[in-house]
C-alpha cells in the first residue's frame, strides 16, 4: 500500500479534482483580501499541489510562492505555472528567508499535519514568514461536522478521453486523535479495459474552531474570522464540514 503523494495520486490528482471552482475560491481570497487585507501582493501557498491556486493567483498580478511536500505535485506545478516560485518543502519545517502579506493554506492541506508539534511548528514557521499584520488563511476540515456526520464510504468516478478512473474511500475515524484515516482504492481503465490500480492511505485531521484558534494565539495571531468554505457572510455550524479560518499576525 503506498501513502499519500506519491507517483501514481500526484499523476492523477487534477483529473480527481476537475470540478473544482479554483477562479471561484480565489474569488473568495481577494474578498478576504480586500476585507481584511492591507495592500496585498505577495502570498505564499503551504501545500500549494499542483499549483492550481498559484496559477490563477498569478494571473491575478499577485506574486506568489508555492511549497509542498511533493516533488512529483511541485513537478507538475512548475510545467502549469512557470512564472510561479515554487519549493519542495515541509509546510511545519521551512525557512524561505522570506516575509509575505499573506500565506494561505487551502484544501485541507494543513490535515496532513497530524501530531500537536507539527501543528506548533506550522505556526512558527507561517509567523516567521509574515509581514506585521499580515494575514494567514487556512481551509481545514471542521471537527464539529465530522463528529456531527461521521465519515462514510464513498465513490468518485472520473472520464477523460477513453480514460476512466475509480477511486472508493474507505475511512477509519480515529475520534481520539481527531484523524480520519482514508483507505483510497483507485483502478485506472482505458476503453474499459483495466490498466493499473493502486491503494494509498491518507491520515487527515481534522479541527475544532477553538482549537485552532488556541493555536493561533499561542504564536501571536489575532483570530479575523471563522466561517464555512468558502462564504464570508456566514458563521460556522456543525453542518459544514469544511472551515476557513482567517487570523493576522499581532
Amino acid at each position: 500500500m503506498k501513502m499519500g503523494f506519491e507517483k501514481d495520486y500526484a499523476q492523477y490528482y487534477d483529473l480527481f479534482n476537475q470540478g473544482k471552482d479554483y477562479s471561484k475560491e480565489c474569488n473568495f481570497l481577494e474578498e478576504i483580501f480586500k476585507r481584511f487585507g492591507q495592500g496585498i501582493k505577495t502570498i505564499l501557498d503551504l501545500g500549494c499541489g499542483t499549483g492550481f491556486h498559484d496559477l490563477e493567483l498569478s494571473k491575478r498580478g499577485y506574486e506568489i510562492t508555492g511549497l509542498d511536500l511533493s516533488k512529483e505535485m511541485i513537478e507538475i506545478a512548475k510545467e502549469k505555472a512557470p512564472k510561479v516560485k515554487f519549493e519542495v518543502g515541509d509546510m511545519s519545517n521551512f525557512n524561505l528567508n522570506e516575509n509575505f502579506d499573506a500565506i494561505i493554506c487551502l484544501f485541507s492541506s494543513i490535515g496532513y499535519l497530524v501530531e500537536n508539534k507539527q501543528i506548533e511548528n506550522f505556526f512558527k514557521c507561517v509567523k516567521n514568514h509574515l509581514k506585521e499584520n499580515g494575514l494567514l488563511i487556512i481551509d481545514c476540515w471542521n471537527g464539529l461536522a465530522v463528529m456531527h456526520e461521521l465519515p462514510s464510504s464513498r465513490k468518485k468516478d472520473v472520464e477523460i478521453e477513453g480514460l476512466k478512473i475509480i477511486r472508493k474511500s474507505f475511512p477509519d475515524l480515529d475520534s481520539k486523535n481527531h484523524i480520519n484515516n482514508v483507505r483510497f482504492n483507485v483502478k485506472i481503465f482505458q476503453d474499459n479495459s483495466l490498466i493499473d490500480g493502486y491503494e494509498e492511505q491518507h491520515k487527515v485531521r481534522f479541527f475544532f474552531p477553538k482549537e485552532i484558534e488556541k493555536y493561533m494565539n499561542d504564536e501571536g495571531f489575532n483570530l479575523v474570522k471563522i466561517c464555512p468554505s468558502y462564504d464570508l457572510n456566514k458563521e460556522i455550524t456543525e453542518k459544514d464540514w469544511n472551515m476557513v479560518i482567517i487570523a493576522r499576525l499581532k
